[in-house]
């Protein structure tokens, strides 16, 4: 395969083409990252700061490597090549730009890291993303998961562009240039919640409406619906997406946001008519619009702007590297 043909146009007609299919691997990526994060740093304002975090420092092993170049990048090094480096300075207003997030709500956050051991102090008030021993065997076996799902996303769209790559290479080419795939792909998710922060102002929305269109699109995928771009009047005709529908308890068990928390926010969605709620079991789904049947959160061009033109660029950049070390 030539690697000019992956390129993210192609990977934007993918998702277009074959939107119902893709969707699901697509939004269970995102809901393991988010909840993950979530659940590790106790809220998702400072997760992203430690996304901003990390990302740059996945940048300075990069470099490393540009001096060592026999220096192993692999996801079993990564702790080692942590100590070699030397975290540059970030500005507070440099962090608030790249996460979305108010400059006075990073100033707080990050003391809050601090408290907790996720960030370091070191010389002349500089700060390095340093956490503590017993956090760090937990951070890996997170990260094995992730990249369980990165995998399955990426497998997916190189099997739609015909390429011949399974998933057990992809999953074990990431491990072993762990640092290169990742720096990629936290710069997606800092890209992506910024994209959420900015447009909704809480990530938590983003976690909750999640777990609401997983259980959507997987009811619609199981009905046999069309991989096409647009769920429309036609195409959900037969289709009664009040069965399609999950609990507040459901979707605190999943993301770890308290229940009473995932109600509160439900309530939004609902009074925006993103989502309805079913009087008799007083779970919920997603909303069609009245006029045209048509699912509003997908239409209003969230899936289809931002997200996609970050996650195009992810796979492109991602099957070139793998196209590359196969060769």
């Amino acid at each position: 395969m030539n690697k000019s043909f992956i390129e993210d146009k192609n990977f934007d007609e993918n998702f277009k083409k074959n939107f119902v299919n893709v969707m699901p691997i697509f939004y269970e990526m995102q809901s393991t990252f988010l909840s993950g994060i979530y659940r590790r740093y106790g809220d998702l304002d400072g997760a992203n700061i430690i996304v901003y975090f990390a990302k740059n420092l996945h940048l300075e092993v990069l470099r490393l490597r540009e001096k060592e170049l026999d220096l192993s990048i692999s996801l079993d090094r990564f702790w080692d090549n942590h100590k070699k480096i030397s975290q540059p300075k970030h500005k507070i207003i440099s962090i608030a730009r790249s996460t979305g997030l108010p400059k006075e709500t990073t100033r707080r956050k990050i003391l809050d890291l601090i408290k907790k051991k996720h960030l370091k102090k070191v010389d002349k008030g500089s700060l390095s993303w340093s956490p503590v021993d017993e956090l760090k065997t937990s951070y890996i076996k997170i990260i094995d998961e992730e990249i369980i799902y990165l995998s399955k996303f990426i497998f997916q769209q190189a099997k739609l562009l015909g390429l011949e790559i399974s998933f057990s290479k992809i999953n074990k080419e990431m491990k072993s240039n762990f640092s290169f795939y990742w720096y990629h792909y936290l710069d997606a998710q800092l890209k992506y919640m910024y994209t959420w922060q900015t447009s909704m102002k809480d990530l938590e929305l983003l976690v909750i409406l999640l777990q609401c269109l997983i259980q959507t699109f997987n009811f619609i995928s199981k009905k046999g619906i069309e991989p096409i771009a647009n769920l429309n009047k036609k195409s959900l005709k037969n289709i009664d997406l009040s069965e399609a529908n999950i609990s507040a308890t459901s979707i605190s068990e999943v993301t770890g946001i308290p229940r009473a928390t995932c109600i509160r926010k439900l309530k939004i969605f609902e009074k925006n008519n993103v989502l309805k709620k079913d009087i008799n079991n007083k779970r919920y789904y997603v909303s069609l619009d009245d006029d045209n049947n048509e699912i509003p959160v997908l239409r209003d061009g969230i899936v289809f702007s931002e997200t996609s033109k970050i996650f195009c660029n992810l796979c492109t950049t991602t099957l070139k590297g793998l196209i590359k070390e196969k060769n």
